[in-house]
Protein backbone atom coordinates (compact mmCIF):
# COMPACT_ATOMS: atom_id res chain seq x y z
CA UNK A 1 0.00 0.00 0.00
CA UNK A 2 1.57 3.29 -0.87
CA UNK A 3 1.65 6.18 1.62
CA UNK A 4 -0.62 8.38 -1.17
CA UNK A 5 -3.44 5.65 -0.18
CA UNK A 6 -2.79 5.58 3.60
CA UNK A 7 -5.42 8.38 5.23
CA UNK A 8 -3.45 8.37 8.63
CA UNK A 9 0.22 7.33 9.35
CA UNK A 10 1.53 6.64 12.97
CA UNK A 11 5.61 7.05 12.06
CA UNK A 12 8.60 5.42 13.56
CA UNK A 13 9.01 8.40 16.41
CA UNK A 14 5.39 8.02 18.23
CA UNK A 15 4.22 6.01 20.51
CA UNK A 16 0.34 6.08 21.39
CA UNK A 17 -0.97 5.19 24.14
CA UNK A 18 -5.23 4.43 24.94
CA UNK A 19 -8.30 4.05 22.39
CA UNK A 20 -7.67 4.20 18.99
CA UNK A 21 -11.06 4.84 16.15
CA UNK A 22 -10.85 5.34 12.62
CA UNK A 23 -13.09 5.02 9.94
CA UNK A 24 -10.35 4.48 6.65
CA UNK A 25 -7.09 3.68 6.55
CA UNK A 26 -4.60 3.77 9.37
CA UNK A 27 -0.56 2.88 9.16
CA UNK A 28 1.78 1.96 11.73
CA UNK A 29 5.85 2.22 11.68
CA UNK A 30 5.46 3.80 15.15
CA UNK A 31 4.02 1.83 18.40
CA UNK A 32 0.31 1.68 19.71
CA UNK A 33 -0.31 -0.21 22.91
CA UNK A 34 -4.11 0.02 24.22
CA UNK A 35 -6.97 -0.92 22.18
CA UNK A 36 -7.60 -0.54 18.46
CA UNK A 37 -11.45 -0.69 16.91
CA UNK A 38 -11.90 0.95 13.13
CA UNK A 39 -14.28 0.39 10.18
CA UNK A 40 -11.41 0.55 8.14
CA UNK A 41 -8.33 -0.86 7.40
CA UNK A 42 -5.03 -1.57 9.65
CA UNK A 43 -1.66 -2.16 8.03
CA UNK A 44 1.39 -2.59 10.39
CA UNK A 45 4.56 -1.70 8.25
CA UNK A 46 8.11 -3.73 9.54
CA UNK A 47 9.03 -0.82 11.65
CA UNK A 48 5.52 -0.96 13.74
CA UNK A 49 4.48 -2.39 17.20
CA UNK A 50 1.24 -2.79 18.31
CA UNK A 51 0.28 -3.85 21.96
CA UNK A 52 -3.30 -3.82 21.39
CA UNK A 53 -6.63 -5.92 20.84
CA UNK A 54 -7.80 -5.30 17.35
CA UNK A 55 -11.46 -4.83 15.83
CA UNK A 56 -10.97 -4.26 12.02
CA UNK A 57 -12.19 -4.78 8.82
CA UNK A 58 -8.91 -5.94 7.47
CA UNK A 59 -5.56 -6.18 8.89
CA UNK A 60 -1.96 -6.50 7.38
CA UNK A 61 1.06 -7.30 8.82
CA UNK A 62 4.27 -7.16 8.49
CA UNK A 63 6.06 -5.66 11.94
CA UNK A 64 4.59 -6.57 15.25
CA UNK A 65 1.06 -7.45 17.11
CA UNK A 66 0.79 -8.69 20.19
CA UNK A 67 -3.39 -9.02 21.54
CA UNK A 68 -6.57 -10.73 20.13
CA UNK A 69 -7.30 -9.54 16.33
CA UNK A 70 -10.88 -9.65 14.68
CA UNK A 71 -11.04 -8.51 11.21
CA UNK A 72 -14.18 -8.83 9.15
CA UNK A 73 -12.91 -9.11 6.36
CA UNK A 74 -9.30 -10.75 6.46
CA UNK A 75 -6.27 -10.65 8.26
CA UNK A 76 -2.63 -10.61 5.91
CA UNK A 77 0.29 -11.70 7.36
CA UNK A 78 3.62 -10.84 5.30
CA UNK A 79 6.94 -12.45 6.02
CA UNK A 80 8.41 -10.55 8.44
CA UNK A 81 5.38 -10.15 10.72
CA UNK A 82 5.33 -11.67 14.42
CA UNK A 83 1.78 -11.99 15.82
CA UNK A 84 1.36 -13.07 19.38
CA UNK A 85 -2.37 -13.82 20.22
CA UNK A 86 -5.94 -15.06 18.77
CA UNK A 87 -7.25 -14.34 15.27
CA UNK A 88 -10.88 -14.27 14.40
CA UNK A 89 -11.68 -13.64 10.73
CA UNK A 90 -13.32 -15.21 7.65
CA UNK A 91 -9.80 -14.76 5.32
CA UNK A 92 -6.34 -15.54 6.19
CA UNK A 93 -2.99 -15.18 4.40
CA UNK A 94 0.62 -16.52 5.87
CA UNK A 95 3.37 -15.88 3.63
CA UNK A 96 6.21 -17.88 4.34
CA UNK A 97 8.28 -16.48 7.23
CA UNK A 98 5.96 -15.40 8.95
CA UNK A 99 5.80 -15.95 12.67
CA UNK A 100 1.69 -16.42 14.31
CA UNK A 101 1.47 -18.30 17.87
CA UNK A 102 -1.72 -18.14 18.73
CA UNK A 103 -5.48 -20.20 17.58
CA UNK A 104 -7.75 -18.97 14.67
CA UNK A 105 -11.45 -19.00 13.71
CA UNK A 106 -12.69 -18.90 10.73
Amino acid sequence: MSEEKSDTIISEDIVFKGMLKFQNTLKVKGHIKGAIEANGELVVEASGTVDADVLVNSLTVNGNLNGNVEARDKVELGKTAVLVGDIKTPQLSIETGAKFTGSCAM
